[in-house]
């Protein structure tokens, strides 16, 4: 081969070479290239992963409130639920109470048996009272129809105002704020 062949052969050689092999900077380049992919995807990654993590905490406390209410309403109907079942088992031994003042305020001869239906009405009183029980205090005061039901009407008398309670036919009772019975009366004109 001759001197510029050869030459020539050389040239296309470098020329062949210098494409294929990337230079110093371009390396960099490519290589920051990657780097700089992959911490984006890492932050988007974290991104996603903090929204997602912030929105199971979201979740997480709605249904601990959930929990927490429905909880609440539970506890608080089963209190009503309780005060409704002894208010209605109240209400059916009333009368018995009622009775067994009757049968202590009757003429009797016999002190014993007189003397236990006091006792008996005494144990009545106190079982009434720890459950709450008390009795409506209405002679004498202002007619309400929460607490009152009137079934006669007394004549007007000096120094009773209209509206009176005058006389008491059967007692209101009551368990805290709650009307067991309501008491009959009578209330002036």
């Amino acid at each position: 081969m001759s001197e510029e062949k050869e030459k020539e052969l050389k040239e296309e050689t470098v020329v062949e070479n210098t494409e294929e092999a990337p230079s110093p900077k371009s390396e960099e380049k490519s290589k920051d290239c990657p780097k700089k992919d992959k911490k984006k995807k890492f932050e988007e990654k974290i991104e996603t992963l903090e929204k997602e993590k912030a929105d199971l905490s979201d979740r997480l406390l709605r249904k601990v409130a959930e929990f927490d209410n429905y909880r609440k309403r539970t506890e608080k109907e089963k209190l009503e639920s309780v005060s409704i079942g002894k208010a209605a088992a109240l209400e059916g031994i009333l009368p018995v109470f009622d009775s067994l003042g009757l049968a202590m305020n009757a003429e009797c001869s016999d002190e014993n048996y007189k003397k236990g239906v006091e006792l008996t009405l005494q144990m009545f009183e106190k079982a009434l009272e720890r459950l709450g029980v008390t009795q409506m205090d209405c002679l004498g005061k202002p007619f309400d129809p929460q607490f009152h039901n009137a079934v006669m009407t007394d004549p007007a008398q000096d120094g009773v105002e209209s509206g009176t309670v005058t006389k008491v036919f059967q007692n209101g009772y009551m368990q805290g704020d709650k009307v067991l019975r309501c008491a009959m009366v009578a209330v002036s004109e």
